[in-house]
């Protein structure tokens, strides 16, 4: 197993116990302690837990995700900044991906204006938005919905969505830093791999409060997005990322 694989299962073991010894992440891992003691100090390093005499807990920050609730209430402005830039990538007919996030939410506002759209989505809230548009036909992802984001996550949601190829994905995530993109949940960020997979172009929609941070899971590197939209002009050092790996990015 991949020391990176190991780091996962230990934040996946985390995130459902809180709190683990050191002896029983050993045993659940098939490995001896003195390798979860390793990878317990690089995230430790990376402040995503805290290691106690004989354990470790999780620290409830950047890695775990905002209740939708208030993430939709958060940079409001700027997220309808952002979806009304993205119009530019819109047209009749199209097949799209739209992830759970509250930024892409936004373009439903949109869609009343375009036909013959077909819109695949595994956010709760945004498959029932898209269920009240008349001029497009729309399908929900589904699968074990994680109450945090109302979105549906898991193998029957990545299955549904390997069925379809799209003409683009619509998707935000948690930060990007100069090495990529980064989400604060595995499973969502499976999700949304799988719909830059099933996709011939990807927009990235991101508001600037998440420019420059990281975080555990890595989404993707540049190179698999075609556009980046944001509301403000990020650092030069993020632009130079962007189009060294080929990529455009948009305020």
């Amino acid at each position: 197993m991949l020391s990176t694989e190991r780091k996962d299962l230990i934040m996946e073991v985390l995130q459902r116990k809180k709190h683990v010894s050191t002896n029983d992440l050993a045993e659940e891992l098939y490995c001896s302690t003195s390798t979860i003691r390793r990878e317990l100090i690089e995230l430790e390093q990376k402040g995503l837990v805290e290691r106690h005499h004989g354990g470790v807990s999780i620290i409830p920050k950047q890695n775990k995700e905002l209740p939708r609730i208030f993430r939709e209430k958060e940079a409001l402005d700027e997220k309808k900044y952002i979806a009304d830039l993205a119009k530019i990538f819109l047209i009749d007919g199209q097949a799209i991906f739209i992830d759970a996030s509250s930024t892409a939410n936004q373009l439903c506002t949109l869609f009343p204006n375009y036909s013959n759209l077909t819109v695949v989505t595994n956010g709760l809230k945004t498959a029932l938005d898209l269920s009240m548009i008349h001029n497009l036909e729309a399908f929900f992802a589904g699968g074990e919905i994680k109450l945090s984001s109302n979105a549906s996550v898991g193998e029957i949601t990545n299955e549904f969505i390997k069925r379809f190829k799209m003409n683009i994905t619509f998707l935000s995530c948690r930060g990007i830093d100069e090495a990529g993109l980064y989400e604060a949940d595995y499973a969502q960020a499976a999700v949304k791999n799988h719909m830059i997979e099933h996709a011939e172009k990807t927009i990235l929609l991101i508001d600037d409060s998440k420019i420059g941070k990281s975080h555990f899971y890595k989404l993707s590197g540049f190179e698999k997005i075609d556009t980046i939209i944001t509301n403000k002009k990020p650092t030069q050092s993020i632009i130079d990322a962007v189009e060294k790996a080929g990529s455009e990015i948009i305020w």
